[in-house]
């Protein structure tokens, strides 16, 4: 029955309670539960996240191995011992040769001796400085440090940095190597290493291979992560389709 004001009267009083209080909450309806989650974004997503971290893995690992290759390689020698790439010139110590320079910029001297020669920590050595004749007739000694003393080996050939000069001029350099105390040895000519881009691409291996770890690892625990949380969806939902 409705009041004038048409609010319907509260019933008598719950011994108790106190007046006015609210009720005790509506049991929930027997045999109802919360749905299921089997919805397959999530793992789907998961997944596909952990191989686009492996595949960025496979790049970074493949450029870090590139930079690292190319700050160690010196291109004194090539595969089978012969001059590399990087050599403008070549000659037997002792004996000559020529060599065409540019003015203002910094050459290595590289002394390569059969590896055989040598003990196994023994690095090659010149008791003397190569020479070098400029086109005006001054001689240029090549007793400077190179910006990245190097030592590589190839073919059955060891070649060791062993000095460095500044080409004062331009032109063709009439080149003198001394006597070496091993036998067979010879001398090549190569544009010096700076030192800061070597140790530039020495730090961005460094820093490239804490890269590959971080994302190996991100990308296998997504991979993983995803995997299973998909096969736990895929069961899950195969409960709700079941027939009851």
């Amino acid at each position: 029955m409705s009041s004038p004001h048409g609010v319907t009267p509260a019933g008598p009083p719950v011994p108790g309670r106190p007046e006015g209080a609210p009720g005790p909450a509506a049991a929930p309806l027997p045999g109802l539960r919360r749905p299921r989650t089997t919805s397959l974004t999530g793992p789907v997503l998961v997944t596909v996240l952990g191989v686009v971290l492996l595949l960025g893995t496979v790049v970074a690992a493949t450029a870090t191995a590139v930079t690292f290759m190319g700050a160690v390689a010196t291109g004194v020698l090539a595969s089978d011992g012969s001059p590399g790439p990087e050599v403008l010139a070549a000659a037997p110590a002792p004996g000559t040769t020529s060599v065409e320079l540019t003015a203002g910029e910094r050459y290595a001297v590289h002394l390569v001796v059969p590896a055989g020669a040598l003990g196994r920590d023994e690095r090659p050595t010149l008791d003397q400085a190569v020479l070098l004749l400029a086109p005006s007739g001054e001689v240029v000694a090549a007793d400077g440090s190179p910006g990245v003393t190097s030592t590589s080996r190839a073919g059955g050939w060891t070649a060791a940095s062993v000095g460095a000069f500044t080409a004062p001029e331009s032109g063709t350099y009439e080149v003198t190597a001394p006597p070496a105390a091993v036998q067979d040895a010879w001398v090549a000519v190569t544009p010096d290493t700076a030192f800061a881009p070597f140790f530039a691409s020495i730090w961005g291996t460094v820093l490239g291979v804490f890269l590959v770890i971080g994302l190996g690892a991100a990308g296998m625990a997504a991979l993983i992560g995803g995997i299973v949380w998909w096969v736990l969806r895929a069961r899950a939902r195969r409960a709700v389709d079941a027939p009851r």
